[in-house]
């Protein structure tokens, strides 16, 4: 009979047995236990060293967020390493931060959380990271008389920095952009400049570049376009015997002197010569032409 009793009782002890020879050891390493104030960090280190071929199911670990209601988890991290005889040890890191507001010494703990390890087959699931501390109070130092640098003091209200030498440089800076654009739109004849008198070439230009391709049609209206501009540079009507004229009181144009003439001649042919003579003018040559005499406008 008391062999029967002793067989049982090893049938039904071999088993867990069996399953908690998997996991050699669990140990869990902290900070210092004492102190603990309320926003503290908390960095602990379990170490589980288990026997081969089982591994530890990742999966198991615990995921950062709310572990208690004073309580949060930031992080984890797990790295393996090889143990003496043929094992493995995992060293898992965790990183909580206390929001618990002690209104005296107290202990507090980090709960334990299951992990597991598998061969495949068999699974052995351990607790690990369980961590016991004392929490201090942030509280007034008692029993003293008048005013201490020790007592709890009410927050510093945040310096507001005026901006107004600032807003004033950004204004300053801002004008100054704002005339200086003027200036350059004045100078190349932008709108709403464009339109003055005194840059008839400029203004004749930009039309000249959207008619000179649109056929005979728009080649005669780009030369009378740039007829007119030529009358309004000289402040009268500008004639092909002219020109010598026009080239002395308006110097700024003798270094084109040739592509007047040349434009002067190609337009009396277009006009009063054969049907078709427009053929001939060149539209890139009459708006280069447009814009070279814009040029030398803006820069007398």
């Amino acid at each position: 009979m008391r062999r029967l009793l002793l067989a049982a009782a090893i049938a039904l002890f071999a088993p867990a047995g069996a399953g908690l020879a998997q996991v050699r050891s669990v140990e869990t390493y902290g900070p210092r236990p004492f102190g603990v104030l309320l926003g503290d960090v908390l960095k602990l280190q379990s170490v589980v060293v288990v026997d081969a071929p089982f591994k530890l199911d990742r999966s198991t670990l615990p995921q950062p967020g709310a572990v208690t209601y004073s309580l949060e988890l930031h992080k984890i991290d797990v790295t393996e390493e090889p143990a003496p005889d043929n094992g493995t040890r995992y060293r898992i890191e965790t990183e909580y931060q206390t929001f618990f507001s002690a209104l005296e010494t107290g202990e507090q703990t980090v709960p334990a959380y299951t992990i597991a390890v598998s061969d495949g087959t068999r699974r052995e699931e351990v607790q690990a990271g369980k961590w016991t501390y004392v929490t201090s109070p942030l509280r007034p130092i008692q029993g003293q008389a008048g005013e201490s640098n020790l007592r709890l003091r009410p927050d510093v209200r945040p310096a507001i920095p005026s901006t107004r030498a600032a807003r004033i440089q950004l204004g300053a800076a801002l004008a100054l952009v704002a005339l200086l654009f003027c200036a350059l739109a004045w100078q190349r004849s932008w709108w709403p400049f464009h339109r003055r008198a005194s840059r008839p070439f400029g203004a004749a230009a930009r039309e000249i570049g959207r008619l000179a391709g649109r056929g005979e049609e728009g080649r005669r209206a780009a030369l009378l376009r740039l007829h007119r501009a030529f009358d309004v540079a000289w402040g009268k009507r500008l004639l092909g015997d002219d020109i010598g004229a026009f080239l002395r009181d308006r110097p700024a144009f003798a270094r084109h002197g040739e592509a007047i003439r040349s434009f002067f001649e190609a337009s009396r042919a277009a006009f009063f010569g054969p049907a078709g003579a427009t053929a001939s003018i060149a539209p890139d040559a009459l708006t280069r032409l447009a814009r070279d005499l814009a040029s030398a406008e803006r820069a007398s």
